[in-house]
């Protein structure tokens, strides 16, 4: 895009030697220049590595999908690229053989790391695939449409129309389809099957809440959802799956919000008094745990007194697996998305990870109790740090904890880990600092 080119004005380049590599991890380079005033539309360029008058952004890695056969091949394609109304800038491929067209979304603020974290390529699919994917959340949960499937067949319905497994439809994708759903959010009432689905879809294209430009005005349609309350509280699954949408989107609430959220929860976590706590349907009282251990925006004393009831637990050998997820996440020295001073004391987090120094599945949450962040109020001791080495070092997939404990930077696979599920393809998180 040339300096000076005014808003909305579009270019195109029809060079017939560009060809798209497709059904293979590709990485797409983008470069700027402040200086180069003499560049023409269409120009090849030759330059060296490091060239003072080029910019080098974040490349965009990406697999770019085409046809029913996931064999590589060669597209003819053309490069266009146009500046928004508000300043952003739009850039696609347009297949010369098909009516395939695919945007190409960069991140501008970041420049190109010099040794980035393992990242996996993000998945690309066409506008088409996409434009039918949302036409069949809203034909589905349409208050006035027969819906074309059950809701039950969605999933594998969208997996098929996108041409990718749910877990490899990128960040840009998943919130246009999130839209959808909000849109539509009557429609989940038509019966619990429908609630349960939307839930479902909903939360897992909104995870993990922030992250896309305008996730905060989606957070806002959600929370309309939250002030209606579940139509089927009645049946266990709409229930289990209602707070398995809010832990989703726990990153996206602000204080007050996941406050208002563990106070619904809270009788039936931490039981007050002499009398019988309540009966609860076990995989729905697991849900309730992993959604209030997501709540990171908690003062860090309701964190201590959650993490020392799972502790309690863990000691008198009444523990199951994902409790050890919910202790990760409560007594975490690095946090997913919260700030620093609202990390659990590292003197209770050190009792804690003595108790689990006997616990043969405890890796990741020893490793991430003892993670390394270089900050004296956040670290454990160095005697404590070097028992939970010699655990972790003794156990399988030991290089993958010791990283984690170390304070390398995370990968798309131990950021899954510490989420919970599979993060969207693409999503990149920035460091969090204290308010």
């Amino acid at each position: 895009m040339p300096r000076g080119a005014e808003e909305g004005s579009a270019i195109e380049v029809d060079n017939d030697a560009l060809q798209l590599v497709a059904n293979r991890p590709v990485s797409f380079r983008l470069y700027s220049s402040l200086t180069r005033t003499d560049d023409k539309l269409g120009d090849v360029l030759e330059f060296t590595s490091g060239d003072p008058e080029l910019h080098s952004h974040a490349p965009l890695n990406a697999v770019i999908r085409f046809g029913k056969k996931a064999e590589e091949r060669l597209i003819p394609v053309k490069l266009g690229a146009r500046l928004t109304e508000i300043g952003t800038l739009e850039s696609w491929c347009e297949s010369k053989i098909s009516d395939n067209r695919w945007r190409l979304e960069f991140e501008l603020r970041k420049q190109a790391a010099q040794a980035p974290a393992e990242r996996k390529a993000v998945a690309m699919v066409s506008e088409q695939a996409l434009q039918a994917s949302l036409e069949l959340i809203a034909q589905v949960f349409s208050v006035t449409v027969k819906s074309p499937v059950a809701p039950e067949e969605l999933p594998a319905k969208l997996e098929q129309t996108m041409g990718l497994g749910r877990n490899s439809w990128p960040l840009a994708a998943i919130r246009q389809m999130a839209d959808t759903f909000l849109n539509a959010a009557d429609g989940r009432k038509k019966s619990p099957g429908y609630e349960v689905r939307w839930l479902n879809l909903c939360g897992f294209c909104l995870r993990p809440g922030f992250g896309f430009p305008g996730d905060d005005f989606r957070i806002e349609q959600a929370r309309r959802v939250y002030s209606g309350g579940l139509t089927y509280g009645n049946q266990a699954q709409n229930e289990i799956d209602w707070w398995i949408f809010w832990g989703r989107l726990a990153g996206g609430l602000n204080r007050n919000q996941q406050t208002d959220i563990y106070q619904r929860i809270s009788a039936s976590l931490l039981p007050r008094g002499t009398k019988k706590p309540q009966r609860i349907n076990a995989s729905l009282h697991r849900e309730m745990w992993r959604t209030a251990s997501s709540l990171e925006l908690l003062p860090a004393g309701t964190k201590t007194e959650l993490g020392e009831a799972l502790i309690k637990r863990v000691k008198a050998g009444d523990y199951k697996e994902s409790e050890l997820w919910c202790l990760s996440r409560l007594a975490a020295r690095q946090l997913f998305y919260g700030p620093i001073n609202l990390a659990v004391p590292p003197a209770t987090v050190t009792r804690w990870a003595e108790a689990l120094l006997n616990i043969a599945i405890a890796g990741d949450a020893l490793a991430a109790m003892g993670r390394r962040t270089e900050d004296p109020t956040r670290d454990l001791p160095a005697a404590t740090r070097d028992n939970i080495k010699r655990k972790l070092q003794g156990m399988a997939h030991a290089d993958r904890y010791l990283a984690v404990f170390e304070g390398e930077a995370e990968d798309d696979r131990t950021l899954g880990r510490i989420f919970g599920e599979d993060l969207p393809s693409g999503l990149v998180l920035a460091e969090t600092t204290a308010p």
